[in-house]
């Protein structure tokens, strides 16, 4: 999920279920967990599924399911998941007889228990079951979505969903194939994950559509989709056929997504050398949808903007996001589909591989793009989760469903994928190819653990890797390696120290203040080292004790960056001296050292490590940066520092951090001015996009603000006086200055998008607005059908980050909750819950606290925890550093003669 040919199918194939585990659980988790576990001896072999659903006509729907069981012993009952269904007509048959169940409902354990008498004996039988439910409006197992007035059905069954859709076996070990058959109105169109083996009219006007068989699949990985779509004519890769899907009208929307997953496919079957798995692969734009993307094999489901772009208008951003989310689903077709987890404690074997695979493909097929400039501003997200306390092991235990939805997080993706390219660099791009390649083909059709990879890769290395991997899989947190360059005897050194990093102790102790063992990590450490005759070179060590010293040569040394093209999970801590270096010598770092360094130094500084100051001169550093990346960079830290922290530091010092930031940035966008050339390449674009967000959303610079409202103006009169990269800065400052009429006006132009990207960067200004009469305004907005369900959640983390509005939307969000949580589906709540901190004050942390203690989420409670706990950490540097900065910023203003 994003946070994503036809091959020679194994008919016979059965799954394979790997018994190693990646962790070594004790009795008692094992017997935990095993509670929510459905009884293993009963296996499902394959599906008939017939349902009838007409969107169009009604909001339920009914049909009939026959599941194939392989019994491994004489039982009593069969119990099977089910929920929010009405189950009924139990029968089970063998050649020889058929039984009549008796059926009970285990709402807790979300399933059913079919009771036989006498007990079924081991063996093959069918089990049949007739269902009925309603189209959900949560976005959660077969559910309603309407569009442009019209009607549709979709599914979205990960993580433990397909269990409101019809009565399964909804474990991802229990794969199976999978017959669908849909009545549906004539008009609809019906897509699944196999090709249409036949239609059938009816008597009554209506069509039944029969799937082809598929290959063995969990149950988390079937799709449908019934309504008015069209789809694109097919583009082939080999005998695979590519087609959008796509609500009508919008067809002009689908040639990059076309080509992006051509190039993408193609590069993929390369990898694996491996054909695609699948019998089609269809792309399908759905208008309401939880996720960013998922991965139902054969059948991908999309947010539309994440699919649907106009290259005229499209930011390069926006290009770049479609891209990889396109290949991030179809390396799930292989990694995850073809051989998927055995339990949801494994879920980082899907989401880290394929995010780190997305980056890799596509800095393939576009190396202009800069993907991996992307992926850091990813991976500097992750690296801050994993500094807190509440932060959680990329292998997770896993009991229930509410515990697996909480791991689709950046500890699961974006770690996940750093460990995985950590290692990929390790063992070196050959190697690691060649055990990845093992890994599927002794795997596929059936299921493995983490211990499965390490074993293949250890056989492709022809060294242990398992060891290496553990540390990084299984224990929470990161380390922090210090830096100490030491010479003697005209041999230059290094002494690297590791720790656990904490973003909220002081080195060497304990919360409770006492000495604390710090755990260990096996380091792949790679620095980067710069000579003094303008020459970089690179030193290796795998670090495994707390302290060791590396021997880098007797060649004088201009500097040292601990973390050679930010390769490594970890946080550096260079000293005084040679962060001095690295400030002199900035443009001889590579683009992603410079926005590792960023993001070091502000963490370091935040967790009282380095001193704030070192900070603020890397900032003044950094005023003539040519990359754009490295100056988004600093644009979540400076926004910090002019939100919170400057209004602390006594009276003048906001004015005077917005004066110093015009100071550093005004010049290098006057150089570049507003208008590109008509040939300007990328880069200096989107710096202009970059620099305009700092002095603009930062600095709030009049004159910015000023230009960025007659611009908006222009741009909604015509989208194409504006280079497209400047559409987002450019709305969302004329939203900060808006009023009334701009409101409307862009209220009016949201119903207006012609794209689905503009749409939501409209929507989402709305948010922007500082009038209590315009907030309140997008408030309402979240509670009326103008709002997606999609988005709901969105907007209103929009408005809790807005300065002007965010006390009266969390009074909103309290006020409102019980309407509120219905439009809000389980993953996306939490990303309210984690706008929280935004609040600020502790008043606030403790009113956060205090609500969700009486209105508790299950599958936010981990969120919640986090959100308190960045709640401490904000209003402690804020304590500790507000009036430094203050005195700081009082000696950097120029004197008036």
């Amino acid at each position: 999920m994003t946070g994503s040919r036809r091959v020679a199918r194994r008919r016979g194939a059965k799954p394979r279920a790997s018994t190693t585990s990646a962790t070594r659980a004790s009795p008692a988790t094992r017997q935990r967990a095993a509670s929510h576990r459905l009884a293993p001896h009963v296996l499902p072999h394959e599906y008939h599924v017939h349902v009838e659903v007409d969107p169009g006509r009604g909001s339920t729907f009914r049909g009939e399911v026959d599941v194939r069981l392989r019994l491994g012993r004489s039982c009593r009952r069969v119990e099977l998941h089910a929920a929010d269904l009405r189950v009924a007509r139990a029968r089970f048959q063998t050649a020889g007889s058929v039984r009549r169940g008796r059926i009970e409902e285990r709402p807790e354990r979300e399933t059913i228990c079919v009771h036989f008498d006498p007990p079924l004996p081991a063996g093959e039988g069918t089990l049949r079951l007739a269902f009925s439910g309603r189209l959900r409006h949560d976005l959660r197992g077969l559910y309603g979505a309407s569009a442009e007035g019209r009607r549709y059905a979709f599914t979205q069954l990960e993580a433990a969903d397909a269990r409101r859709f019809f009565p399964c076996f909804d474990e991802p070990a229990m794969k199976a194939r999978f017959r669908l058959a849909v009545t549906t109105g004539a008009g609809n169109q019906v897509i699944s994950n196999a090709p249409i083996a036949r239609t059938e009219r009816r008597d009554d006007g209506r069509r039944t559509v029969h799937f082809e068989a598929t290959p063995p699949l969990s149950t988390y990985l079937v799709a449908l989709a019934v309504g008015a779509l069209e789809a694109t004519e097919p583009t082939a890769l080999g005998p695979t056929p590519i087609r959008v899907w796509h609500p009508p009208g919008k067809g002009h929307l689908t040639g990059f997504a076309l080509e992006a997953a051509r190039e993408c496919l193609q590069r993929l079957e390369e990898y694996f050398d491996l054909a695609y798995p699948y019998a089609k692969l269809d792309l399908v734009a759905v208008p309401d949808f939880e996720a960013g993307a998922m991965e139902n094999a054969g059948a991908v489901f999309f947010r539309e903007t994440l699919l649907l772009v106009d290259p005229a208008t499209v930011t390069l951003t926006e290009r770049k996001r479609v891209a990889e989310v396109i290949c991030h689903e179809l390396a799930h077709m292989w990694y995850g589909d073809l051989v998927t987890m055995a339990w949801w404690d494994d879920l980082w074997l899907n989401e880290a591989f394929a995010t780190w695979m997305a980056f890799h493909v596509v800095d393939r097929w576009q190396p202009g793009w800069k993907m991996w400039h992307d992926f850091q501003h990813h991976r500097a997200a992750a690296l801050r989760l994993d500094g807190l306390r509440h932060t959680h092991p990329i292998h997770s235990e896993v009991r229930s469903p509410a515990e697996a939805t909480q791991n689709f997080d950046l500890i699961t993706y974006e770690k996940g994928a750093s460990v995985v390219r950590m290692i990929e660099r390790y063992l070196g791009p050959e190697t690691f190819r060649s055990g990845v390649r093992t890994y599927i083909r002794r795997h596929r059709e059936g299921n493995a653990t983490g211990s499965d990879l390490w074993r293949a890769l250890s056989e492709a290395a022809a060294e242990p890797v398992e060891p290496i991997v553990r540390g990084w899989i299984e224990q929470a947190g990161l380390p922090l390696v210090a830096l100490r360059r030491r010479g003697r005897d005209g041999a230059l050194r290094v002494e690297l120290r590791q720790e656990r990093f904490r973003a909220d102790a002081r080195p060497g102790a304990s919360r409770q203040g006492g000495p604390a063992r710090s755990p260990r990590w096996p380091i792949p450490w790679v620095g980067q080292i710069g000579d003094a005759r303008g020459g970089t070179r690179v030193a290796r060590h795998l670090l495994r004790r707390a302290r060791e010293t590396v021997e880098l040569g007797a060649e004088p040394i201009a500097f040292l960056y601990g973390n050679a093209d930010e390769g490594g999970f970890f946080r550096p801590l260079h000293d005084a001296s040679e962060l001095e270096c690295l400030g002199r010598h900035r443009q001889r770092l590579t683009a992603v050292e410079r926005m590792g360094l960023v993001d070091h130094q502000w963490t370091l500084a935040r967790a009282g490590r380095a001193p704030l100051q070192g900070f603020l001169e890397l900032v003044e550093h950094l005023a003539d940066e040519p990359d754009p990346d490295v100056l988004l960079a600093l644009r979540g830290p400076l926004g910090f520092l002019e939100d919170r922290l400057a209004g602390a530091a006594g009276a003048g010092a906001p004015d005077r951090l917005r004066a110093w930031l015009v100071r550093l940035y005004r010049g290098p966008l006057a150089a570049l001015g507003w208008d590109p050339a008509e040939d300007e390449p990328n880069d200096p674009r989107l710096r202009r996009a970059a620099l305009l967000g700092i002095l603009g959303e930062v600095a709030a610079w009049p004159p910015v603000l000023e230009q960025a409202a007659q611009r908006f103006r222009a741009f909604l009169a015509d989208r194409r006086s504006l280079d497209p990269n400047l559409a987002d800065v450019v709305v969302t400052l004329a939203a900060r200055t808006g009023d009334a009429a701009r409101f409307a006006a862009l209220l009016d132009a949201l119903g207006d998008a012609a794209t689905p990207q503009e749409r939501r960067r409209f929507l989402l200004a709305l948010g922007d607005f500082r009038p209590p009469e315009q907030v309140d305004r997008a408030l309402a907005l979240t509670l009326s059908r103008r709002v997606p369900t999609q988005d709901v959640a969105f907007l209103l983390a929009r408005l809790l980050r807005n300065p002007a509005g965010r006390e009266r939307s969390w009074g909103f969000v309290k006020r409102r909750w019980s309407t509120l949580r219905r439009r809000m589906p389980p993953m996306l709540v939490t990303r309210l819950v984690e706008a929280t901190p935004a609040l600020g004050a502790p008043r606030w942390r403790r009113d956060v606290a205090a609500f969700f203690r009486t209105h508790p989420l299950p599958t936010g409670t981990r969120a919640l925890r986090q959100a308190l706990e960045r709640f401490d950490l904000d209003n402690a540097f804020v304590r500790r550093e507000a009036a430094g900065l203050g005195r700081w910023l009082a000696a950097r203003e120029p004197h008036v003669q």
